[in-house]
């Protein structure tokens, strides 16, 4: 008698392609996960690079307030203009700088372009990390000159 041909030999066919389907089914489980991981980590490392570059964005627009009121006396009286502010080279490169070292903090690379701007009484600042937008806002008092 053929040893796949009994009872016992088909048994064993089956349950070899059993534990065959089950590990192919750990393996596909194990791959994404791992995708749902990295998913989760960019999206954290992009939120942490957004919040780090509102902040920048927030300590030039405190920074440009200090200096408006430090001179409120001269003639002809200084303005707030945040829309000048966010338009500075300055102000976009440590926001940029704030987003690139919160990533590295993260284990990431950002190389990006961080957008400040003006909308209504919120400074609203975008950037992308690996695809994705990330978004942050700011209160302000006005984001027009006065």
């Amino acid at each position: 008698m053929d040893a796949l041909s009994g009872e016992r030999g088909q048994a064993l066919v089956v349950a070899a392609l059993l534990i065959g389907i089950g590990a192919l089914a750990i393996v596909g489980l194990r791959v994404v996960q791992e995708r749902v991981l990295a998913n989760a980590r960019t999206q954290d490392v992009g939120e942490a690079a957004v919040e780090a570059a509102a902040a920048a964005v927030a300590d030039a627009y405190i920074a440009h307030l200090d200096s408006v009121r430090a001179h409120v006396f001269n003639v002809p009286r200084p303005t707030v203009d945040v829309v000048a502010l966010l338009a500075d080279p300055a102000t976009r490169e440590t926001a940029r700088a704030a987003a690139a070292a919160a990533a590295a903090q993260n284990g990431a690379i950002f190389d990006g372009a961080v957008d400040a701007r003006c909308a209504g009484a919120t400074i609203e600042i975008d950037l992308r990390h690996a695809g994705r937008l990330h978004r942050a806002s700011l209160q302000v008092d006005a984001c027009s000159p006065r």
